[in-house]
This record gives C-alpha cells, sequence and structure tokens, in this order.
C-alpha cells in the first residue's frame, strides 16, 4: 500500500505543485491587496445575490441577476468563510484558483521549465481582475485544458465529461454555454477529421448528452422552484434584446491621449495592443496551421484549443471593450501566442521568450486594477478605512460619503419596517446595511417604458417609503443619467416623494421620503 501511495504521488507530483503554485499566488495577491477598493455596482450585485440566496430566495426568479451557479458557489463558501465583501473576493479567489491550475496544466504540455510556468502563472494572475467577475477567465481556460485533453485522447467518455463540463459552465453563464458550443463543436471536428463521420456523430451525441446530464441543477430548478422556468424565459428574452453590455469604442493604442500621466499612459497604450493581438492571433495560427499542414506536421493540441475557446470568447471581449472584459478573452489569446512560439525553431524556443515578455505586458495593461497600484498611486490621506459587515477595506472619499449615509438612513432615518429602495446602480449597500430590496430589480441598465411601468406598480405595492438615488452620466453620457433613462421613474418620485437633506452624501446623490408636500428642486 505504502508503494502504491508513493507511486501515485510520484506520477502527480507536478500537477501537485502546480497546484500549489496556483492557490498559493492566487491567495498570496488576494492577501497582498484585497481589501483596496469596493465596486457598489458589479461587485455588490454579485454579494446582495449571495445573501440573498442565502436567506431563501431564487436567482433570476427572486432578485435580478446572473445564472445561479456563482450565487451557489459564494453562498456555500460563504458559511466557512463569513458574509463580508473580503469572504466574498476570498471564495472567488478559490475559484480562480481552478482556473490558473488549468492554464497551468495545458501550458505544461509545453514545456516543463519552472521558470516558464512561474511566468505562465503571473501572467494569468495578472488577468484575474476584478476579482468578483473571475468566473469568466477561469472557465475559458478550463475549456482550454478540457480542449487539450480531448484533442490528446478523443475517447467517447472524454467527450461525455466534456459535456458534463459545459452543461456546469453553462449554470455559472448561459453565455458560456453558447461559447462552449461553439468551441467544442469545433474541436470536437477537429478531433474527428481521420475518424469519419460516423465517429464524429458518435462523438457529437454523446457530448450533447453530457450537455444535458451537466445542465441538471438548471433542469432541478425548471422543474421544483415554482415560477422559476417562467422568469428565466423571460431573463433569456432581455438578453436578446437588449445583450448584457453599453457598447464603447475600441480603445486602439493610437486613440490613447499622450498628455496622460506616464504610468497610465503606457498601460493604455499596452492594453490597446492587445485588441489588435486578438485578431491578429487568428490569422498567424490559421496561416501557421496552413503553413504545417504542407509541411506534414501535427499542431499542438494547445494551440488547437486556444483557438478554438479564444474565438467565441473574443465576442465577449468586444462587446463591451474595456479592460474589465478584454480580461475575460486575453488569458486564452496570451496562452495560444505562446503555444504559436513553440511552433518555431529548436533548441531555445520563442515561445520560453514570449511567456516572460507577455507576462510583463500582462501586468502593464492591468496595472491600474490592482488594489497595490491604488494604494501605492493614491495621493497621501486620499483613501480611507471603513468597517464593512466587520471587514476593514480601504475606499475613496465618495464611496466612503456612500456608506456612511447609506447607515445613517438604514438605522438613524428609517425605521425597520420601513422599505429602502437604493438605485440606479448600487446594489451593494443592500447587505452593507444589512437589508433586502423592495423590488426585484436592483440594477438600471437597459430600461424601457414597459419596464418601467412595471417596476412603479412594484414600488407602490411593497410601500417604498425611502429611495436613495444616484443621478449621474454613465460612461461619462448625459443621455445615460438616471432621469433621461427611466423618466417615468424618476417623474413618479418628483410627484410622490420629497428630498431629505443630507450634507454627507456627495453632489450626485440624493435621499427621498414618501408624502413629500413641495416638488423637488
Amino acid at each position: 500500500m505504502a508503494n502504491l501511495s508513493e507511486q501515485f504521488f510520484q506520477e502527480r507530483k507536478h500537477v501537485l505543485w502546480l497546484g500549489l503554485i496556483a492557490i498559493g499566488l492566487s491567495v498570496g495577491w488576494f492577501f497582498l491587496d484585497g481589501e483596496v477598493k469596493l465596486n457598489l455596482a458589479d461587485e455588490g450585485l454579485l454579494w446582495y445575490g449571495t445573501q440573498a440566496l442565502r436567506l431563501g430566495q431564487l436567482p433570476i426568479r427572486d432578485f435580478q441577476s446572473y445564472d445561479p451557479g456563482r450565487y451557489f458557489w459564494t453562498a456555500a463558501w460563504s458559511f466557512f468563510l463569513g458574509q463580508g465583501v473580503l469572504s466574498l473576493r476570498l471564495s472567488c479567489v478559490l475559484f480562480q484558483s481552478l482556473g490558473v491550475l488549468a492554464g497551468l496544466l495545458a501550458a505544461r504540455r509545453l514545456s516543463r521549465n519552472w521558470l516558464f510556468l512561474i511566468c505562465i502563472a503571473i501572467l494569468l494572475c495578472a488577468w484575474m481582475h476584478p476579482r468578483y467577475k473571475v468566473f469568466e477567465q477561469s472557465i475559458a481556460l478550463m475549456a482550454v485544458y478540457a480542449g487539450v485533453l480531448l484533442l490528446e485522447r478523443p475517447s467517447v467518455r472524454r467527450h461525455w465529461w466534456l459535456g458534463v463540463f459545459g452543461g456546469l459552465a453553462a449554470f455559472i453563464g448561459c453565455n458560456h454555454g453558447a461559447y462552449h458550443v461553439v468551441a467544442f463543436a469545433l474541436l470536437i471536428a477537429w478531433a474527428a477529421r481521420e475518424a469519419g463521420w460516423r465517429a464524429w456523430l458518435r462523438r457529437t451525441l454523446v457530448w450533447d448528452a453530457g450537455l444535458l446530464a451537466g445542465y441538471t441543477p438548471q433542469w432541478l430548478l425548471f422543474i421544483f422552484a415554482p415560477g422559476y422556468f417562467r422568469e428565466f424565459v423571460r431573463y433569456l428574452r432581455s438578453i436578446l434584446s437588449n445583450g448584457t453590455n453599453l457598447v464603447l469604442p475600441v480603445p486602439w493604442p493610437w486613440l490613447i491621449p499622450g498628455d496622460h500621466p506616464f504610468w497610465l499612459w503606457i498601460s493604455g497604450i499596452v492594453e490597446g495592443c492587445f485588441y489588435l493581438a486578438l485578431p491578429a492571433f487568428f490569422v498567424f495560427v490559421a496561416l501557421r496551421a496552413w503553413q504545417l499542414g504542407r509541411l506534414r506536421k501535427p499542431i499542438h493540441p494547445v494551440l488547437v484549443a486556444t483557438a478554438c475557446v479564444s474565438l467565441p470568447y473574443a465576442h465577449y471581449v468586444f462587446s463591451r471593450p474595456d479592460i474589465v472584459h478584454l480580461a475575460h478573452g486575453a488569458p486564452t489569446v496570451v496562452l495560444g501566442l505562446i503555444a504559436l512560439g513553440f511552433t518555431f525553431g529548436k533548441g531555445p524556443r520563442l515561445g520560453h521568450l514570449l511567456a516572460p515578455l507577455l507576462m510583463v505586458a500582462s501586468l502593464l495593461a492591468n496595472l491600474f486594477q490592482f488594489g497595490v497600484t491604488t494604494e501605492v498611486m493614491a495621493p497621501p490621506g486620499s483613501l480611507y478605512s471603513v468597517e464593512v459587515k466587520g471587514q476593514r477595506l480601504l475606499v475613496g472619499l465618495d464611496a466612503a460619503k456612500v456608506l456612511a449615509s447609506a447607515q445613517h438612513l438604514a438605522t438613524d432615518l428609517a425605521q425597520p419596517n420601513e422599505p429602502i429602495l437604493i438605485m440606479p446602480l448600487m446594489p451593494g449597500l443592500y447587505p452593507f446595511i444589512g437589508r433586502l430590496s423592495p423590488t426585484k430589480r436592483t440594477y438600471f441598465v437597459f430600461p424601457s417604458p414597459e419596464e418601467d411601468r412595471a417596476f412603479l406598480a412594484e414600488i407602490e405595492a411593497a410601500h417604498v417609503e425611502w429611495v436613495m438615488l444616484q443621478d449621474y452620466p454613465l460612461d461619462a453620457r448625459d443621455d445615460l443619467r438616471f432621469m433621461n433613462t427611466n423618466p417615468l421613474v424618476f417623474a413618479h418620485f418628483r410627484k410622490h416623494f420629497a428630498r431629505v437633506p443630507m450634507t454627507t452624501l456627495p453632489e450626485d446623490f440624493v435621499v427621498l421620503r414618501r408624502m413629500r408636500t413641495n416638488p423637488i428642486p
């Protein structure tokens, strides 16, 4: 038995060390700067959903959310780690560790050089920001490793487990399910190109069965959660009609203003270069595949897998081209560029040289996403230590004012039985003050008159007494101020609510109370 245990460890020693590197670097980086900044919008949406799920509400059906999987992950970990923001971030970092490990397992197919693999680990961690979004890039990296395993041995069993992985990914995000179908339809076809159409059909059917099996958690909600399926259909219709993101211009490197401070300028230039690298990567892969085909040389599975996975994820990157969405697709492209480098030359290969270069480029592109950068570059006295659910965070002045005002509203002004509505993009204030939203809708991005009328009915049915409202130009666009995007709701507030003076609030915030007697100025 001892000999068997020793043999098992020796065979998997390399994988165990990679796991320790992935966890150590991910968690260590979190302890370095995980307490800096607070995003009450997107991070707040995840935090609110985690707390609401713990209290018995279901994502999509009972509160506005993404697909349920990520909330089940963070809610499960909250029983061990706690319910604060830092605990939420750490639960996301644990998921990140799985993604980094998957990327390292794929990269070790290229080289087992430890310096090379450490560069890859740092590179991948550099793209794991913001932490509340690491589900996206982590699933993409897992998909690359799954694709490598499939190409190495395209057995029926691996097609089944590939499908199970795709179903679970769709439970975390339906977009991941769609990207999975595109990526692995290509990979399965590639793997079966010499086996014939019968083998392709059999493998595809097994993969499809695995997809259905992996989606079992969602099927169970459809069957046993009353009203869930109806709301899920509405959720999908909303995505198809509105999309998921507001469009931004692509920050090409030549568009970065030259009068920016040096580090901001260089970070923007490098970020823009990654947008150029995405389409260039597919061109280079196509040309190199054609060239290797002429030479009758095999194409490395890592290169094929990264290309097939990166193709659908490029949609995510360009759906809202900012550094956050770039991070969802860049890690797989960077791995692919390094794999492409390994197809050239002999001896010290280009891939070994590309790894540290792309590591530095990734760190520069994400420089201002790191909490440690905020701490180092922030002017003295501009960061404030605040307590958020028993945990200390460093935030800017405006965030500190908003948190203090929300706490004052919840504890000193509003009675415990008086509902407080917080809008348009601050769902994180609900768990901070220990309350649930009186309405299902907590995030206002794609308004419509029909949704506004339904929302007004929801406000009245909930007997909302207090409103904390921010009216600011989202994406620096005046047409995206709340008063312009939701005029019916804004007019309702002017008619039925009165402004409550509060000197601690930033200028674009206002607190309102029902049963006003004078119009809001």
